[in-house]
């Protein structure tokens, strides 16, 4: 891609998204070199050294059920990062291909002010979710950095030294480690808790960046079926030749087999995180519930902030996907409903026989899917929330008992 291409519209789609992946190495239309494999590797060991410290935390910490569901809890998010990592690296040509094709789209609508003012409706959306999940993750990420950090010297210059031993010091890490909080001494402690705020920085900007680019990939493709039902809508509006007619009308179905690509693209890339995503999110909430739960009766409010925030965040997440595979599912549809309520009936007999076939074809949906398992809905998200309270309800129930 070069710069020629790149121009105010698609910065103000892709600009927060090509910043961050290509600091990751991960940015579909980067170049591939030595370089980008050090970029993506380094945050791949950045978020797989995450996981022995939680695995000493679960194993052979003497912490209470709190602090083992908070442990569950890192655990999960860290293999989801892995998890949305190694799809985008799989699967950077086919994303590439979405990327240019949005890029395409948007230089060549400079003169078209109906279909430029539909694209930008969406691209509004986009980049209203995109500044929201930003400065969430920096309110939440920079509050729980600086707690850590300021219980920590709390414990420094507010204990009284006499009663203080420096070698058994219990340190408050960023991430649960177990036993080694109480093995290290206060300039360890400093080197091991900055490697762990690059490790918790580098994990929750790509969770974010990942999420909110397949938002706007796919936003941006329902944009691009709205468009393309108004042109189904209208083409028979102007009287014409019958060759005139079918030339508009194999262009607009080849424009309809370039978007069933497209949504394939994305189906095959972000089918089988949809899947992981969707399992974690029902198991982390019913977990981050009881934590709740607990938290209430023990009237243990920090811990109880703490979980309606995560709360917060698994079910927003949770949105970005079902709501993303929601507006491309309708718009798909709407696609079929239009070519039936179209004046097909003044059309040649050849074409209105072609116009059959292509109802035929657009009344199959775009729909993603979880693993090729389940289609991804509105529905879908309440069968979740349904799951995970009945799951908080029997695991209330067994811990009274």
């Amino acid at each position: 891609m070069t710069d020629k291409r790149w121009n105010d519209d698609i910065a103000y789609v892709f600009s927060i998204h090509r910043l961050f992946l290509k600091g990751y190495g991960l940015w579909p239309l980067q170049k591939q070199t030595v370089f980008t494999k050090i970029q993506w590797g380094f945050c791949l060991i950045a978020q797989l050294m995450i996981l022995p410290c939680l695995t000493t935390e679960i194993l052979w910490s003497n912490q209470d059920a709190n602090s083992n569901i908070e442990s569950i809890t890192f655990f999960a998010s860290t293999s989801t990062g892995l998890t949305k990592n190694l799809c985008l690296i799989v699967s950077q040509k086919r994303l590439s291909m979405n990327i240019n094709a949005a890029i395409n789209d948007w230089l060549s609508v400079k003169d078209n002010i109906e279909t430029r003012k539909i694209m930008k409706k969406y691209a509004v959306q986009g980049k209203i979710l995109t500044f929201t999940l930003l400065y969430s993750l920096y309110v939440c990420l920079g509050t729980y950095i600086a707690v850590v950090i300021f219980i920590n010297l709390k414990q420094i210059f507010f204990t009284d030294l006499n009663l203080m031993n420096v070698n058994t010091t219990n340190w408050l890490l960023l991430i649960p480690s177990g036993p080694l909080s109480h093995l290290i001494t206060g300039p360890q402690y400093t080197i091991i808790l900055t490697i762990q705020i690059v490790q918790s920085c580098v994990l929750s900007f790509l969770l974010f960046t990942v999420d909110s680019f397949f938002f706007n990939v796919t936003i941006h493709l329902t944009g691009q079926l709205e468009v393309l039902k108004n042109n189904f809508k209208t083409f028979r509006n102007e009287p014409n030749t019958e060759a005139n007619y079918r030339k508009k009308f194999v262009s607009l179905i080849n424009r309809h087999s370039l978007l069933i690509e497209l949504y394939q693209n994305l189906e095959d890339t972000f089918h089988f995180l949809i899947l992981y995503q969707v399992v974690i999110l029902t198991i982390l909430l019913t977990l981050t519930g009881l934590h709740l739960n607990i938290c209430i009766n023990e009237k243990n409010h920090v811990d109880a902030t703490k979980s309606v925030f995560v709360l917060n965040y698994l079910i927003m997440q949770s949105l970005i996907y079902t709501y993303g595979s929601e507006f491309l599912q309708k718009e798909s549809e709407d696609i079929f409903y239009t070519l039936y309520t179209t004046s097909w009936f003044m059309l040649p007999s050849a074409l209105m026989k072609d116009l059959h076939f292509v109802m035929m074809r657009s009344s199959i949906p775009f729909r993603l899917t979880g693993g090729k398992f389940f289609y991804v809905n509105r529905e879908t998200m309440l069968y979740v929330l349904k799951t995970a309270v009945s799951y908080v309800s029997v695991l209330r129930r067994a811990l009274r008992n």
